[in-house]
């Protein structure tokens, strides 16, 4: 095996780590701290709540918790300040890991097509 294939099949390898951790941590999420923005938004929580309809708001709340000024601009700047820093990491974190996760993968295309 060439060296560009095996550090293609490591990057590939990877960003499958990080979309299995992030799925991971969208499920610990989604029942758990997902539900109190629920409650704060609408009030109440849902109860049969679906791991697509997860998938569906977390890039959502993770772009208001991103910016303070992306929620302003929105209108949701009560809801930015609502949540504690504490309570915000998980989802940005979720956030670092997707976006690691698809530069990998583009990175392991990249050898792949260029370099073998």
């Amino acid at each position: 095996m060439e060296t560009a294939e095996l550090l293609s099949l490591v990057a590939f390898i990877l960003a499958m780590l990080c979309g299995l951790i992030t799925f991971v941590m969208l499920i610990v999420l989604g029942r758990t701290r997902m539900k109190e923005i629920d409650k704060y938004i609408y009030g109440h929580e849902f109860e049969h709540d679906s791991i697509f309809f997860q998938m569906a708001r977390l890039p959502q709340y993770i772009s208001v918790f991103a910016s303070r000024w992306f929620a302003k601009r929105t209108g949701q700047l009560e809801f930015y300040e609502h949540f504690d820093k504490k309570f915000k990491r998980p989802f940005l974190v979720a956030y670092m890991i997707v976006i690691l996760g698809v530069l990998l993968m583009a990175l392991s295309w990249v050898i792949t097509e260029y370099y073998t």
